[in-house]
């Protein structure tokens, strides 16, 4: 049993198939008390979670269950260019606190860990999971947008059927801008109203029956905006069936 970030009471079971006829299958389980020799608060899993170009920050304690004096030798990491680390000293040879942040522009979510290696003969190594969850501050709504079966040959057709509204909005505090819309194709074209300046925006998108291509078809808009010193970029794609 891999005993790596467990601690305390632990239970683990596993199914077991034979050519017993009698007993094709059956289950063992195996229950025992983790002992920590290192110990890491609030765990050894840290989360960030915030928007393009936040920096966060958490911190450990690390703390020595052992009577031999701890020592943190070396610290390395998978992701240098997406976190910085401080190590300090609370109490010599007995608990440390490990400060971890976010560095600046960070604009995509990432996985990694650190690495420390210790004095202790029992647990030379102290790995850290580190993930970064980087939200959009940007939010569109729907981001896909089907037209269904349209009927090029028809005259009259409702121009209400040739429209579709996109939602776009800042998730904090105002200053959006939209800066342009790229349509993929020259049969979509957009106009944009304001809602509520610099936090909310309409995006109506409108294809030209007349340069529809028959057949299934698909394109996209792309969606340019700024928010501060932030830039994002979103795609919003477009399908349907031209007849």
């Amino acid at each position: 049993m891999n005993t790596n970030n467990i601690k305390g009471k632990t239970k683990k079971s596993a199914t077991i198939f034979s050519n017993d006829p009698q007993k094709p299958k059956s289950q063992i389980s195996l229950s025992g008390l983790v002992k920590q020799y290192i110990s890491v608060e609030p765990g050894s899993r840290v989360l960030f979670k915030g928007y393009a170009g936040d920096k966060i920050k958490k911190k450990l304690t690390i703390t020595s269950l052992e009577e031999q004096p701890l020592k943190i030798t070396n610290i390395t990491s998978t992701v240098e260019d997406k976190i910085e680390y401080k190590l300090k000293t609370i109490e010599k040879g007995k608990e440390y606190s490990l400060e971890i942040k976010t560095r600046s522009g960070i604009k995509k979510s990432f996985t990694g860990k650190l690495v420390l290696k210790t004095n202790s003969p029992k647990k030379p190594q102290l790995d850290i999971s580190v993930m970064g969850k980087v939200q959009s501050q940007i939010k569109v709504a729907p981001q896909f947008v089907y037209f269904g079966v349209i009927d090029t040959s028809k005259e009259g057709i409702n121009p209400n059927s040739l429209k579709r509204t996109v939602m776009i909005s800042n998730a904090r505090g105002d200053g959006l801008t939209i800066e342009k819309i790229e349509p993929s194709d020259d049969w979509i074209s957009t106009d944009t109203q304001t809602d509520q300046e610099g936090k909310k925006y309409s995006i109506v998108i409108k294809l030209d029956k007349n340069k529809l291509p028959k057949g299934k078809f698909e394109g996209k808009i792309k969606i340019h905006t700024k928010h501060k010193k932030t830039s994002e970029v979103a795609d919003v794609i477009i399908e349907g069936k031209a007849i």
